[in-house]
This record gives structure tokens, sequence and C-alpha cells, in this order.
């Protein structure tokens, strides 16, 4: 049941190879979704848009980044796979799921990707340096911010937390409907003005950058 990723490809320029390995994952996806829970059900029947351009609109953002990319929470690796598929380098997917760990592993193997795949909970990560923090639907932004500075944390150079906000990465996040709430949810302390940009592939969606010149 191989998917021709049609609408994808207006909005995003990609090779005949590329849409091979998208067509791949998108059969592993069906295939292993009737033996666990890697996506709501509902969103499997609009998956192209739901997950593969959902993720892949945020490739612009870091197709010329250098530098580790961290996808936090991936789940069935989106959008962190995807963007590894798509030619970023660099991307470490983290997911707590070991089964969910599995699938990714398979999906590895069989588009012949590059992506580093991480069995651990976000508070048990060892420092990754990362350049960008990505992230897609797996909480609120104030959340992904706390999770992000305690990350920085870790670091041997940082010596305070106002060190870690002062040296907070590049960080995108994917968000719905609920986006304003979550932005004005960010305590003042933190100082953190995002960007937003709408979503190709909704109306209510924006895509939230913090950036540090990445475009």
């Amino acid at each position: 049941m191989k998917e021709n990723f049609s609408n994808l490809k207006k909005h995003i320029n990609v090779s005949h190879e590329t849409l091979e390995k998208l067509a791949i994952y998108f059969d592993l996806l069906n295939i292993w979704q009737k033996k666990m829970n890697l996506v709501s059900k509902n969103s499997l029947e609009n998956a192209e848009t739901r997950h593969f351009l959902d993720s892949g609109q945020l490739y612009i953002f870091c197709k010329n980044l250098n530098g580790n990319i961290i996808d936090f929470g991936t789940g069935a690796g989106f959008p962190g796979a995807v963007l590894s598929i798509l030619g970023a380098s660099q991307i470490f997917l983290i997911e707590s799921n070991q089964k969910k760990c599995n699938f990714l592993t398979k999906l590895k193997k069989e588009t012949n990707s590059n992506f580093n795949i991480i069995n651990s909970r976000i508070e048990n990560l060892d420092f990754l340096e990362p350049s960008l923090i990505v992230s897609r639907a797996l909480t609120s932004t104030k959340n992904l911010l706390l999770l992000s500075i305690d990350h920085m944390l870790k670091s041997k150079k940082i010596k305070s937390r106002k060190d870690a906000i002062k040296n907070l990465p590049n960080l995108l996040f994917l968000k719905g409907k609920t986006f304003k709430y979550e932005l004005n949810d960010i305590p003042e302390n933190l100082k953190i003005q995002f960007q937003t940009f709408p979503s190709i592939t909704s109306a209510e969606s924006r895509i939230l950058l913090y950036s540090k010149n990445i475009l």
C-alpha cells in the first residue's frame, strides 16, 4: 500500500530516491500500527499530510544547520526521521518507549538512514550538544522550554540556570490551535521570544521558532 506523496511534492522538492524511502516509511508505519499504537488511528488515514508533510515542512528551518539536531519525544519518528530522510544530518531521535525504538531501528535499516536512536526519557539524557531542539505533539511549549533548559544544564560549560537560558540552542516546535495560550504561558523571567510561522497542514497551527540565525 504505497503512498505517492503527491501533496508533499507540491510543497517540498524531493528526489525520486527520497520518495522511495518515504514510501517505505509509510508502508512500515501501516504494518507496525497493526501491532502497536504508533500514531492515532484517525491520523493514519491521512498520514501523508498529518505526519509526513507536517514534519517535512520543518526541513527549510534546519537544512543548512550545522551541529546536532535533537528530536524530543520522536514517537514514530515525526519529525526527526522525516527530516533525516529529507537530508538533515546529525539527528538524534529521543524516545522512551522501547517498542517505538524497535520500530525506528527497523525504519533506519529499511531506508538506509543515518539518524541516531536513543531509548531514554529526556530527563535522563547525557548532554548531546544540541544546535537545534525540535519537537512535535509531545508537551506544552512551556514544558519543552523547561526540558531544554534542564538539558543545557548538563553541559560542563554551563554554570547556572541563567547561563543555560542565555545559551539555549535553536528551538523549533510544531504546535496546534492552542499555540497562543502556550506562548502566553511562558514565564516572563525566561525572556524567550518565539517567531511564529503558518503551518502548511493546518490553518489553526503554527511553527514556533526560537532562532539563532539558522534560516
